[in-house]
């Protein structure tokens, strides 16, 4: 990880280890009582209704879960080897959020607002970030083919050795944005959108194709 980062760590304080979740969504969904301090593992579930369900100083390990967590807050949270692909986190909050080996394949993350957040060794293939606000924000070796980050806001965004195959940035300003370690190729954006974007010789020759440009 480069040391220019300024990344907040979540604060976790567990104080139980569970292995369902479905009655602290209830009640949540009853009186109002968010979701802390929990350790959820190794928690199988399809269809998962977590609209609007806040969890704080939480940590998901070894978990496979589908659903929908629309218009979540997710504040001081750690995923652990989890699998959250295809699920709808749109209209959410992350803030102090740590990923270490997960799959968001697919996941929609639109109209969000994320702030602290690292990811590392995850795969968010095919996931959509568009229109959200992604400040602090680092993907480590990870895999963004196809994911898509159009009319997004990127502040202090990192990309470390990660794949960015046929990601789409378009009208998402990269000034300022460094690319130049990760493996890039067929990315959606324009030219006014790459102004002051970082990248090495070999991507300043992929992306010369948005020119129009043939280079011998």
């Amino acid at each position: 990880m480069v040391k220019k980062l300024n990344i907040y760590k979540p604060i976790i304080k567990i104080t139980s280890t569970e292995e369902q979740i479905n009655k602290f969504i209830d009640s949540y969904k009853n009186d109002m009582i968010p979701i802390e301090n929990k350790m959820f593992e190794k928690i199988e579930e399809h269809d998962l209704n977590a609209e609007e369900i806040e969890f704080e100083k939480c940590i998901f390990k070894d978990c496979k879960i589908s659903g929908s967590f629309e218009k979540a807050v997710f504040h001081d949270v750690i995923f652990e080897n989890c699998d959250f692909s295809n699920c709808l986190f749109s209209e959410g909050s992350f803030i102090r959020i740590e990923i270490k080996n997960c799959k968001f394949v697919g996941c929609n993350f639109t109209y969000s607002r994320v702030y602290h957040f690292s990811s590392i060794e995850s795969s968010f293939m095919y996931a959509n970030f568009s229109n959200t606000n992604l400040e602090e924000m680092l993907f480590e070796e990870c895999d963004l083919s196809d994911a898509c980050f159009n009319e997004s806001k990127l502040k202090n965004t990192y990309f470390e050795k990660s794949k960015l195959i046929k990601t789409q940035f378009f009208r998402t300003l990269l000034k300022n944005i460094d690319l130049s370690n990760n493996e890039m190729s067929g990315i959606v954006t324009s030219i006014d959108d790459l102004k002051g974007a970082i990248v090495n010789n070999f991507q300043a020759i992929e992306l010369s194709k948005l020119l129009g440009i043939i280079i011998k």
